[in-house]
């Protein structure tokens, strides 16, 4: 009886080299752009070695973009609003300005329409930072901070939809700088008095 032999074992470094090259060449080049070829000149490995993981170039920018969707983010806990909220948003303009995943960004955009398994990766990634947010006006709420009710949704949104919006559409300077004016502006609407109504 003759017994199969086993296949070499896959290398774990050769795996991230891949990974890795697949998100540079997504960030640069975008969906259209995308090429196994590309990829494997980048990892330095053969087209073949791509192809035993990954049957194309969906399926690998797919597996790329959800490590990026699982990478851990620190949670902050600095014991009041303004603090967290300016952990928060300066962690998300350095994510979006100094990272790949930053560089990621406007090309999932553009791609989400035509991969449904990469808008799950997008909500995923959304689903989770947003949580953390969530966490940080919970506990605010808790400490008496800011008044019970406060829509966490919405303040998420406001926090951070100057950055994306300067991130993908105006294409002004996004810096700290920039984060800390938002989080002032969005600490003091929530501090803020609500408007007195007059009597009919």
């Amino acid at each position: 009886m003759t017994v199969a032999r086993p296949g070499r074992p896959r290398s774990p470094e050769c795996d991230q080299a891949i990974v890795d090259a697949a998100l540079a060449v997504f960030a640069n080049e975008g969906y259209d752009g995308f090429t196994i070829e590309a990829v494997a000149a980048r990892a330095g490995v053969g087209k073949a070695t791509v192809y035993r993981r990954y049957p194309g170039k969906a399926e690998l920018i797919v597996r790329a973009v959800s490590c990026l969707t699982s990478a851990e983010v620190p949670e902050p806990d600095t014991g009041s609003l303004h603090g967290d909220l300016t952990f928060v948003a300066h962690h998300l303009v350095h994510l979006l300005t100094r990272t790949v995943a930053g560089r990621c960004v406007p090309q999932l955009a553009a791609a989400l329409p035509r991969s449904p398994a990469l808008a799950r990766e997008h909500r995923r990634f959304l689903a989770e930072r947003r949580a953390i947010t969530r966490a940080v006006l919970e506990r605010a709420i808790a400490r008496g901070d800011i008044p019970v009710g406060t829509d966490p949704e919405v303040v998420t949104d406001l926090l951070v939809g100057p950055l994306f919006y300067r991130l993908l559409v105006s294409g002004a300077p996004l810096t700290a700088a920039y984060a800390d004016e938002v989080v002032d502006s969005v600490v003091a609407t929530m501090a803020a008095p609500a408007p007195a109504v007059a009597a009919p």
